[in-house]
Order: C-alpha cells, then sequence, then structure tokens
C-alpha cells in the first residue's frame, strides 16, 4: 500500500513540475520582459529610422540576441546590426564581416573574402517604447555571394554570435561604362568614392571642377585628368596652385610678400593676377578685391562636410569679368574623412567669416541625398566601377551625416561667450567679453530672465575668436525695479543675490540664432588695487609659509595658523599640509588657491580648517584641471569667499578642478552650499556634510562617484546637481529641509543603497534627468517621489527604482503627467501642475529662503 501511494505521489509530482515549470517560465519571461522594456528605454532619444524599423519588425529572431539584415536607398547598402534592449556591454560590441564577393578578381593578396571591421559603438534609437542599438557598415557595390558576421568576444568564455546572409546582392545591374582615350601625360590618382557628388555640389554652386574621367592601366584604376599647364592653355586662363595652403593663408594674414613664393602660376597672360596681388601686399585692396571670398567660403565649407582638413594643393583660376580668383576643384585625396573637431578659419577677414559661417550652417542642414538622387545614373556607375577594383573604397553617407553633425556642434557650442563682472553702480554697468569659441561674437545686449529686454546696445560689439572685450552698458532707470523682494516689500539689484538672472544676449556672425551667456560675479584679469588674482602680497604676507622650489611645493612651517587676509596659492606648485595642521579662517580670511590641494592627514590627526569668529570665508580651488586629494580634512563654521564685486556660494568650492575626498566633513557653513564642485570629475568617499544653511551638496555639469557618505541637518538640499552624471551608493540623508536627492537639467542618477529620512522631499527628478534607483529606503518623509518640467527650455524627466521600502511617508509619489516613475516595473499614476505645487508652495522650501538665512 505504501509502495502504491508513493507511486502515485510521484506521478502526480512528474505530471505537476513540468506544469509549474512552465508557468514560473512564462511568469519570468513576462517579468524579464518587463524588466527589458523599463530598464533601457530612454523617451528622449531618437526615433528608428523607417529603414531600421522595417528590418526590426521583419526580424524573426530571438531578443536576446543580435539580429542583422540589409538597408538599400539611393544605390547604397549597407549592414546593420541591431539588438533590442541591449546593455552597456551590448552596446560596445566589435564585430568583422567577412564578404565574399562574387568576382574574386581584385581582391587582395588573393584571398576568399574581403573583412570589414566594425568597432563603433552601437546608435541607440527607441521603436515601439522598446531601446534598440544599432550598428551599420556600408559595404561595396559589387555582387556578393554571402556575408558572415561575427561578434568579437567582450569577455572570454561568452558565447559568440555569428550570422551568415547569403547571396544579399546578386546579378547587380552594373553599368558598363566605356572608358575614353586618355592622354599619356594625364595625370592619375586614385579614384574617390565621394569625388563624384562633390563635384556636383560644387557645381550647383557655381564652382568651377576639373574634367576627370577613368583609365585602366596594368589591370588598376586610376582617376585621370588633364595636365594643369594644358588644361589653362585650353581654356586661354590662368591657374594658380598653392602646394602649402596652410602657409598660404598664414602669409596672407600678415600681409607677407613671401607668399609670392607660395605660388606656382600656369596660363601666358600672367601680368593682372600678378598686379591684384601686388596691390594686395601694399594693402590697396582688401582681399575680396582678390578673391571672390564667397565662392572660396563656399568651397571650404563644402569640404568641411565631405572630409577633415588636410594638406590637399590648393588650385584657383582668373576669372577675366569678374577680374577675381576663384577656386578650382581639381582632386582631394581626403574626401570621405571624418571630422573630430572643427579648426578655426584660416582667413582672417571678416567679410569672408562671415560668409564661411553662412555657408557651413546652410550645409550642415542640407539633404546631401538629394544630391545623390539628381545624379544617381552617373553615381552608381563611377562607384560600382571603383568598387570593381577596390572593394574597401566605400561610399559611407554616415561620413556625410557625421561631418554635419560636427559642424553643427561647433556652430552652437554650449558656451561660447564667458561674461565677468567688472563694476556696476546706478548708471552703468561694466562687463568683460571673452570669446571662447572659433568665430567671431556680436554682443547685443543685458537681458533678464525670462528673456526680459534690459538694454540694447546702440553699436553691436564684435569679439573675435580668443579675444576679450570690455563692454560699457548703460543701465535704464528701470532696472533697479526687476529685483523685487516681496518677503522684505523692497525692490533694488543686490550683487550676490540678482547678478545670476542677469544675461549678456549674443550671436555668432552670419547666424540669426541668440545666445545667453550668465555674468560670472568675478573678474579675474582686470588690474585692480585690491586684485586678489594678480597681487604678489597675497602669498608674500604669510610669513609662516615655505615655497620648496625644487619640489614645486607650497606648505607652512608650523602645524597651528591663523589667516586673517586672502591667501592666493599661484599655480604650477602643490599645496600641502600634513596631518594635525589647524589652520583658522577669521574677519573676512579667505583661501584661494591656483594649484592643487595635497591635504592628507590621519584618523588621528586630522586636518582642521574652520573659523573661531565665523567670519572666515572658506576656500576655493581654480587648480585648471589638476587633481587635488584631500584625506581626513574637517571643514568648520566657513563662509563664502567675496571680493569687491565678486563672490562664489560655496564654503568649500572646486572649479574646473577634479578632486578625491575621503573622510572629509564639513559642517555649521554660513552660506548658500557647504561643498560646490562644477564643470570638473570628483570621487567622494566616507564624506560628511551636516548642519547646512542650505545645500550640503551642489553640482553643476560634473561627473561623480558619492559613496559611503552621510548628510543631516540640512537646510535645503543634500544632493543638488545640474548637468551632471552620478553614481551615488551606500549613502543616508537624514533631516533634509528639501529634498534628498535632487537632479535636474538633463543630469543622470545611478542609486544604489540609499536611506532618506524624516526629511521633506526624497528624490527629485526634473527637466530631462533620468534617475535610475535601487535598494532605496524612505522613512517619515513628507513626499517621496516626484518627477516635473521645471524650466521651458528643458522637457520631462524620467525615474526607475527596483526594491524601495517607504515608511510614514504623507505623498508617495507626485508626477507629473509628460514625466515619468517606473516603481518595480509598475508606471505610477501622474497628475497636473507639479510645479505649481513645489519650492515652498505644498512640498519643500523655495531655495531663496536659506540662502541669506543667518545662522
Amino acid at each position: 500500500m505504501t509502495i502504491l501511494t508513493t507511486s502515485k505521489t510521484s506521478t502526480k509530482l512528474l505530471i505537476g513540475i513540468p506544469i509549474l515549470l512552465l508557468l514560473l517560465t512564462i511568469v519570468f519571461n513576462g517579468m524579464l520582459s518587463q524588466k527589458l522594456e523599463s530598464s533601457n528605454y530612454n523617451p528622449y532619444i531618437n526615433t528608428i529610422p523607417e529603414e531600421y524599423a522595417t528590418l526590426i519588425e521583419n526580424d524573426k529572431t530571438r531578443d536576446s540576441v543580435f539580429s542583422s539584415g540589409i538597408v538599400k536607398g539611393y544605390g547604397l547598402r549597407a549592414l546593420v546590426i541591431f539588438k533590442k534592449q541591449p546593455n552597456e556591454n551590448e552596446l560596445k560590441c566589435d564585430f568583422t564581416v567577412e564578404l565574399y564577393p562574387s568576382n574574386k578578381r581584385h581582391l587582395k593578396t588573393n584571398s576568399k573574402f574581403l573583412t570589414l571591421n566594425i568597432t563603433k559603438d552601437a546608435v541607440v534609437f527607441n521603436h515601439n517604447q522598446k531601446a534598440y542599438g544599432v550598428f551599420k557598415a556600408a559595404l561595396p557595390l559589387v555582387d556578393i555571394d554571402s556575408l558572415i558576421i561575427k561578434q568579437k568576444p567582450i569577455k572570454k568564455g561568452r558565447l559568440v554570435w555569428s550570422e551568415a546572409i547569403e547571396q544579399p546582392f546578386k546579378k547587380l545591374s552594373n553599368f558598363k561604362k566605356e572608358l575614353p582615350v586618355i592622354k599619356e601625360n594625364s595625370q592619375l590618382t586614385l579614384p574617390n568614392p565621394y569625388s563624384c557628388i562633390f563635384k556636383t555640389a560644387l557645381e550647383q554652386n557655381k564652382i568651377e571642377a576639373m574634367p576627370s574621367s577613368f583609365k585602366i592601366r596594368n589591370d588598376s584604376l586610376f582617376s585621370a585628368q588633364e595636365n594643369i599647364g594644358e588644361h589653362s592653355l585650353k581654356l586661354n586662363q590662368t591657374i594658380l596652385e598653392i602646394k602649402k595652403p596652410n602657409l598660404f593663408w598664414k602669409l596672407v594674414n600678415g600681409y607677407d610678400k613671401s607668399l609670392i613664393k607660395q605660388i606656382r602660376l600656369y596660363g601666358d597672360n600672367l601680368v593682372p593676377q600678378n598686379d591684384l596681388i601686388n596691390r594686395f601686399l601694399e594693402k590697396e585692396i582688401s582681399l575680396s578685391g582678390v578673391f571672390d571670398i564667397s565662392k572660396l567660403a563656399t568651397y571650404n565649407a563644402l569640404k568641411k562636410v565631405f572630409c577633415k582638413g588636410c594638406s590637399d594643393p590648393v588650385f584657383f583660376i582668373f576669372n577675366k569679368e569678374s577680374m577675381l580668383l576663384e577656386p578650382l576643384y581639381v582632386s582631394s585625396k581626403c574626401l570621405g574623412r571624418v571630422n573630430k573637431v572643427l579648426e578655426k578659419p584660416f582667413i582672417d577677414d571678416s567679410n569672408y567669416t562671415e560668409l564661411y559661417i553662412k555657408a557651413l550652417d546652410e550645409f550642415s542642414k542640407m539633404n546631401f541625398h538629394d544630391l545623390i538622387k539628381s545624379e544617381n545614373d552617373s553615381f552608381i556607375s563611377n562607384l560600382s566601377l571603383i568598387n570593381a577594383y577596390y572593394m574597401d573604397s566605400v561610399f559611407d553617407f554616415n561620413v556625410i551625416i557625421a561631418n554635419q553633425k560636427v559642424i553643427q556642434k561647433n556652430l552652437n557650442p554650449s558656451t561660447a561667450l564667458k561674461s565677468e563682472l567688472i563694476s556696476i553702480d546706478n548708471e552703468n554697468m561694466i562687463i568683460s567679453a571673452f570669446n571662447v569659441s572659433n568665430y567671431p561674437i556680436e554682443i547685443l545686449g543685458l537681458y533678464h530672465n525670462n528673456n526680459k529686454e534690459i538694454k540694447i546696445l546702440n553699436e553691436v560689439i564684435q569679439v573675435s575668436s580668443g579675444q576679450k572685450a570690455i563692454v560699457n552698458i548703460e543701465l535704464p532707470r528701470s532696472f533697479e525695479n526687476l529685483f523685487v523682494s516681496k518677503k522684505k516689500r523692497i525692490t533694488g539689484f543686490v550683487l550676490p543675490k540678482h547678478i545670476h538672472e542677469l544675461r549678456i544676449k549674443y550671436k555668432i556672425l552670419g547666424l540669426n540664432r541668440t545666445h545667453e551667456s550668465v555674468i560670472v560675479p568675478y573678474q579675474q584679469d582686470v588690474i585692480e588695487e585690491e586684485d586678489l588674482f594678480r597681487s604678489k602680497t597675497a602669498i608674500n604676507n604669510h610669513k609662516h609659509l615655505i615655497i620648496d622650489e625644487e619640489r614645486r611645493e607650497i606648505i607652512f612651517s608650523k602645524d597651528s595658523i591663523t589667516i586673517s587676509s586672502p591667501l592666493v596659492i599661484p599655480n604650477n606648485y602643490t599645496f600641502k599640509l600634513k596631518p594635525g595642521t589647524s589652520i583658522d579662517i577669521i574677519n573676512g580670511g579667505k583661501i584661494i588657491s591656483n594649484a592643487p590641494l595635497n591635504f592628507i592627514g590621519s584618523d588621528k590627526n586630522p586636518i582642521s580648517i574652520y573659523s573661531s569668529d565665523k567670519k572666515g570665508e572658506g576656500v576655493l580651488i581654480l587648480s585648471e584641471g589638476k587633481k587635488s586629494i584631500l584625506k581626513h580634512v574637517n571643514f568648520n563654521q566657513l563662509k563664502n569667499p567675496k571680493h569687491g564685486n565678486w563672490s562664489i556660494t560655496g564654503a568649500v568650492t572646486f572649479y574646473e578642478s577634479p578632486v578625491d575626498l575621503e573622510y572629509v566633513t564639513v559642517k555649521n557653513n554660513r552660506c548658500e552650499d557647504a561643498l560646490n564642485i562644477v564643470r570638473t570629475n570628483f570621487i567622494m568617499k566616507h564624506v560628511t556634510i551636516s548642519n547646512t544653511q542650505s545645500d550640503a551638496f551642489d553640482g553643476d555639469f560634473v561627473t561623480g562617484t558619492i559613496s559611503n557618505c552621510l548628510f543631516d541637518n540640512l537646510g535645503n538640499d543634500a544632493i543638488d546637481v545640474s548637468g551632471s552624471d552620478l553614481i551615488i551608493k551606500n549613502v543616508i540623508i537624514s533631516n533634509a529641509r528639501d529634498k534628498g536627492l535632487s537632479a535636474g537639467e538633463n543630469s543622470k542618477m545611478t542609486i544604489d543603497k540609499v536611506e532618506i529620512s524624516n526629511s521633506e522631499i526624497a528624490i527629485a527628478g526634473k527637466d530631462l534627468s533620468i534617475i535610475n534607483a535601487k535598494n532605496v529606503k524612505i522613512l517619515n518623509t513628507k513626499l517621496g517621489f516626484t518627477a516635473f518640467q521645471k524650466k521651458p527650455e528643458f522637457g520631462p524627466s524620467k525615474i526607475t527604482v527596483k526594491g524601495i521600502t517607504m515608511t510614514d511617508i504623507e505623498t508617495k509619489y507626485l508626477i507629473e503627467s509628460s514625466s515619468s516613475l517606473f516603481v518595480d516595473d509598475k508606471k505610477i499614476k501622474t497628475t497636473q501642475n507639479v510645479k505649481d505645487r513645489m519650492y515652498g508652495v505644498e512640498f519643500g522650501v523655495s531655495s531663496a529662503e536659506t540662502k541669506n538665512t543667518p545662522q
């Protein structure tokens, strides 16, 4: 009987286990699918192009592996490899492609196939609310029997994906080209697949190009052109050749007569050209009296779309009607190369530069597919002939697109003008404006927040690239009325508080788009009586300093120091403090270091920097990219440094100065930010910030890691960043009067093991920021999560959370309708008017309430 019972039980188990496993598989796959759909998807990246979407929709393979396919358009072909919901490693995969052509005659070294390497990272697109990583490789225009694609292993021991595409292209309708008879003394060069379209673009802009054809010699294909001298005689026109264009234009900019040696002339009558050049060198005529600067600007701008800067010889042809030199395209070995950066215009003439910038802007937006469409038969004919002999000489349209993006980025820099305040009174504001872009800038006027006009300049001020201008702005009588304190019921401009509301409006010469530059409340380069950034006495007044020239170090001669006046450390040194050093900053003293810090204390002998009279103004580091290291350092009772017309917001500030902070404390600060890091990278480990007047840590355009840190008893936010990328791990935040974690202005936060308690708002995402969090604990807090758009120039925010514990939370979620929050793969309900309920109205406090609160 027992045996029978066991048998029945076994039978039930044998039947039940597979069913249970099947159910678990279905549930797990559903959970996995939800996980994939919510983990990598970003609603703000580009939608996938239509031709790629068609491939994805026709794909029958599993989502867990790569897939591939062929796209065709305008006679071109490309291999596309894509992956649904890729992880970081999959986006960085490399691939090799074995291309087996039908005709192997021109393969190198008698190989059976051509090898293509795909080494660039994938581009991420959205499709049907899923993320796809897409790799692409242009293919030659030849008959192909098969393609074998192999993924290169990322780590040893991992399975490698591979795939074969059989007969992707067969029986290509080759254009049989009848090659003309070419003279034996013709100039032969290797053919370039981009030359046909480039010459078409030149022709549309009425720029001449030397005629060319193809010639076969020794079973190799060449591009053949008539001899330059014979061509000039046949046209009865003068042609100039400049073999070293960079040197030539440098000599032109300096009116250097030796530029004549750089010119080779072809033709019979050379008098008019020589006369033009000589008159230019004598400054009788401008550059536009020698060259057709409109065509020259167009030619140079087009070359930037098709290639990066190179040392091709430059040719000009003399136009007898205009009596000017015009560019003549002969050939280029650089067409088809991608620009990584765009250098400054090499011709120093404002009229030329304006035309060049306009041409760059136009061509960076132009759809060059239309050129291929208009010349399709000729283009395909030439390209198929080139690829028959040179299979690796491929036309890749992405080169043109990539160069257009480089140009657009170059013409729209995030910061083109740095504006610094020199002085301000009731009638005038004097600004120093430094042009950090590659192009001349036109300063238009002074504006207030929300684009409100304060003063339009009577005459636009032009500032050349790399130059600085001093701008005097006459302030209208209404200026003071722009700054109103409803709480104090007064009006008037207060420098430290209101300078951040002002903007200098400007535009790049030749463009209509306007930009704004914030005004920094200090000026480093103007000599004043008490200019801290130039005064040698700022360091010599401190008799306990030792300057070690051999080691390039600055140290103190004793362990206990009092600083009652500004201490400015020069660059090209390292500022060092040893364990146990104590610095008392009093009576408006401050430390401004242009050198990196090396403050290394110990657990038993930490370094202490404090203010016994609560009037010490803290530390500002301006080390220009050189890293500071601080270990076992305590900052206490410090204010923000200020002097004359400049001030900063942080008690401890690192500006464009990378830093590693370990076992550092900042407490009892008496200013807006306890720790402020700007435009750099950093690491914070075992850092404690407590008893702050306003924000604990404020980061602007930074990349960093915050781990094993504590933030307690804070007047405003614990961690507040904009334009930044942060990893936050093992962090405890308690008693934040406003937000525990705040990500704004296109920031990214990755959070793991964070506890936030007794605070107003736990986690906030604003203005295109993305927050990915896991293992979060929130206790006794008014609002758990909020995501919304604060500023009109940005967009909504997205938060994803995995593994969350919330206890005693008054309102768990406040998510604006256009933003999103996913908690354990479940989308949280949204609402309206979130911004109006924030900032001291219903949740949190306004930062203005804490900036000037005395302690």
